[in-house]
């Protein structure tokens, strides 16, 4: 149970998701007087208090909301907004099942901003748990079907968790492997027989497996073995899956056949192969811009889908992940959340600490985008940097001192610019347009509009900050010829691509995501220098 102030504040945080999203997807003539947001409904009129407008749709709401369906307006209780939401969304589809998962990500979230937490020292793994709320424009961030409430207390970061990985031993018949997935922990490697590969498998996902009828056939032909839980304690990233081992830094990513947020965790071996020629090619291009960073993703190791087929394959894929780099790098999403009581978040306290909130984001945007479309422009390569996939290193003064990407699984090239060594036929490789878009709405609508919603909030104002955006792209524009492209699109396209989530969730397409087009908050901000 969590207390009543961390349920209320848990269900602001959920009502301001939803009414984001369908702001953003459904763009209604919203009208906007003395603070009080009124949007029109299938079900009447409904009115928002608000506490903080902001022009990129990460608005804050404050009060009870209303609906006037004509015979008056009524104030609304929380469960009561989650339905007008998802009715006004879901085109007359039923939505009891949508509202319950709304109510599973609510109830979590809650049990995580009660949740006594101590540091622990290390910065990094500090920042990847205290991610509470989520994805400011997801309809159920933190909902996680397959996982109970005993299995949070065990295997939820946000809860500080550690936790024994148990491990599979495949015949050597049977793997499939890619890249360099890297040696076992010794009190692993001392388990595996000769030649035999072993594949480290979360306690949850060991749990589904012992239901698996085709690894227990496996089992019995003597193919598979369980070695048990080994090795010492990992703790999980804010990802929930990706967990590191502290003596060593090795990380693995682990497949979950659970929910999490809109779809399950598993890893297909394409997903596991795009990130492989991902690191290959990152590693062909050579010194990388000056404070921008990737944490590369170096192998991947899996039972043969040829021989368990594609979803047991899934089920087993583990991808091995570079130690994080040096400098106590901390995930962007969770610095800038608002603290557990609801604080000032981290990163505008350091950017308040530097004194200059223009100087810290042409920092910032030195060693983040400005790279990013530098790379793409020159190698054709983009990152899926959203602000879960971006770590943020800041010096003793709280000034940007580098950016790291993670999560190649998720980076993408042009087939119209092929790195050399690049397979055409690579699921790393996509469609001109469609890696153009891909890049815009992570790096751009994504974290920037996250950024910039947070750090306008608390400081200068958002049209303020996307001037200094528009102006370094300018910048950008003339000294970088590789860039150059990139950065006049982004100075001069009317509108930008944005991920409709609560739509996509409604139509069950939560892997194959619907966009809607948003207004470009970097053209509003050339009228703000």
């Amino acid at each position: 149970m969590s207390t009543p102030a961390a349920r209320a504040r848990a269900e602001l945080a959920a009502r301001e998701g939803l009414v984001a999203s369908l702001l953003r997807e459904l763009d209604p003539p919203v009208t906007r007087d003395h603070d009080v947001l009124t949007v029109p409904v299938p079900a009447g009129t409904l009115a928002l208090p608000l506490r903080y407008w902001s022009p990129t749709g990460h608005h804050r709401l404050a009060g009870a909301a209303t609906l006037d369906d004509g015979s008056g307006p009524r104030a609304l209780s929380h469960d009561e907004v989650v339905i007008t939401v998802l009715e006004a969304v879901g085109e007359g589809e039923p939505v009891d099942h949508l509202a319950a998962l709304v109510a599973d990500s609510v109830a979590r979230t809650a049990r995580y901003l009660d949740a006594p937490r101590h540091a622990t020292g290390d910065p990094t793994r500090d920042a990847e748990q205290s991610l509470r709320l989520g994805h400011p424009f997801h309809p159920t961030p933190k909902s996680a079907e397959g996982l109970g409430d005993d299995d949070l207390a065990v295997w939820a970061p946000e809860l500080g968790a550690t936790f024994v990985l148990h491990h599979l031993t495949l015949h050597p018949d049977v793997v499939l492997t890619g890249g360099e997935p890297g040696p076992s922990p010794p009190a692993v490697a001392a388990r595996v027989p000769a030649g035999w590969a072993a594949v480290p498998v979360h306690p949850y996902q060991a749990r589904v497996l012992a239901r698996d009828p085709t690894l227990a056939l496996l089992e019995a032909e003597g193919s598979a073995r369980w070695l048990g839980a080994l090795g010492d304690p990992v703790w999980p990233t804010s990802s929930v899956r990706t967990v590191v081992e502290p003596a060593s830094g090795a990380q693995w990513k682990l497949p979950l056949r659970a929910r999490l947020t809109h779809f399950v965790r598993t890893t297909p071996p394409e997903q596991a192969r795009r990130a492989i020629d991902a690191a290959t090619v990152v590693a062909g291009l050579g010194p990388l811009p000056a404070g921008f960073g990737v944490v590369t993703d170096t192998g991947f190791r899996t039972l043969d889908p040829a021989v368990g087929g594609e979803r047991l394959a899934a089920d087993l894929t583990v991808i091995t992940r570079a130690p994080f780099p040096a400098g106590g790098p901390r995930v962007l999403a969770a610095v800038l959340e608002d603290g557990p009581g609801g604080e000032e978040p981290p990163l505008v306290t350091a950017v308040r600490a530097a004194g200059d909130v223009h100087a810290w984001l042409r920092g910032w945007l030195g060693v983040s985008l400005v790279p990013l479309l530098h790379l793409y422009g020159a190698a054709g390569i983009g990152f899926e940097a959203h602000p879960q996939n971006t770590l943020v290193v800041t010096d003793a003064d709280g000034w940007p001192a580098a950016c790291h990407v993670r999560d190649l699984e998720g980076a993408h090239v042009r087939s119209d610019r092929l790195p050399p060594g690049v397979d055409p036929a690579s699921p790393l490789v996509y469609r001109p347009e469609e890696a153009w878009r891909r890049l815009r709405y992570h790096a751009v609508v994504n974290h920037l509009g996250l950024l910039v919603a947070v750090l306008g909030r608390h400081t200068v104002g958002e049209d303020a900050l996307w001037g200094t955006v528009a102006a370094v792209l300018a910048e950008t524009a003339e000294r970088d010829a590789a860039a150059a492209p990139w950065a006049t699109d982004l100075l001069c396209r009317p509108t930008l691509p944005a991920k409709a989530h609560l739509r996509s969730w409604s139509a069950g397409r939560g892997e194959d995501p619907l966009y809607v087009e948003i207004a470009n908050p970097i053209a509003r901000g050339r009228m703000h220098p």
